[in-house]
């Protein structure tokens, strides 16, 4: 027999102070909407800028990505080259890529699972930056550091997590679209629980570290990228 489970609760704020987020398919929606937010947020500082700022919303990532419209498709590179025409591969390479998903929180019952120095150990401790030595994120030292630089100018904390290596790890879209454009790329989430339950959690600050952090990187990118040598 196979059975398979839906919440038909809706979703929800609790805890003792309101500081909690339950919700199904918090992985990967609350990315998705956290990254519209922030772009629509930073939309007052567009003057004179020579980047064009975006959001990529893929379906079929939890299948494999391979589909027509998932992120192993030709879609992001065709729709790339009519934006550009000519100066395609000069644009790519001048690209960052920001792949958001949601990032393992630490559960109290099974804290042995994470490395203890590479864990993000608070839902409400900052936006969470992933590595993998296997390249199961995307994540490289230069794409690191442009992105602290950016959560620093932004006043948005950040977390460190790293598989631990005798474990397996989960991939994200950031490793196919980094190896396909040939583009900088960095692996983030926001810190959650239950992650691919019927009913997932995270916090109320991990929702606003989210977005402020997109609403930063919009508008400070071009200063940081300029800034630093590559």
């Amino acid at each position: 027999f196979d059975l398979m489970l839906a919440d038909t609760q809706p979703s929800c704020v609790g805890g003792l102070n309101n500081e909690f987020i339950y919700s199904g398919r918090l992985d990967n929606q609350m990315s998705s909407y956290c990254a519209i937010q922030g772009l629509i947020n930073s939309l007052d500082t567009l003057p004179d800028e020579t980047f064009i700022r975006g959001v990529l919303l893929y379906d079929n990532e939890e299948t494999g990505s391979e589909s027509a419209q998932g992120a192993m498709s030709e879609f992001t590179q065709h729709t790339l080259r009519r934006m550009t025409r000519d100066d395609y591969e000069r644009s790519v390479s001048n690209s960052f890529l920001v792949s958001a998903d949601m990032a393992h929180g630490v559960h109290p019952n099974y804290s042995s699972l994470h490395d203890r120095d590479h864990r993000p150990s608070l839902l409400n401790g900052g936006v969470v930056v992933k590595t993998n030595c296997c390249n199961r994120y995307a994540t490289t030292a230069f794409t690191a550091t442009l992105l602290k630089e950016i959560a620093r100018l932004s006043n948005v904390p950040l977390q460190e997590f790293s598989m631990r290596n005798d474990m397996p790890c989960g991939t994200t879209v950031g490793p196919i679209l980094s190896a396909r454009l040939g583009m900088s790329t960095v692996d983030i989430g926001a810190p959650q629980l239950s992650m691919h339950s019927i009913r997932e959690m995270t916090s109320t600050q991990a929702l606003e570290h989210y977005i402020e952090f997109f609403n930063g990187f919009y508008k400070n990118f071009k200063q940081v990228y300029e800034s630093i040598e590559h």
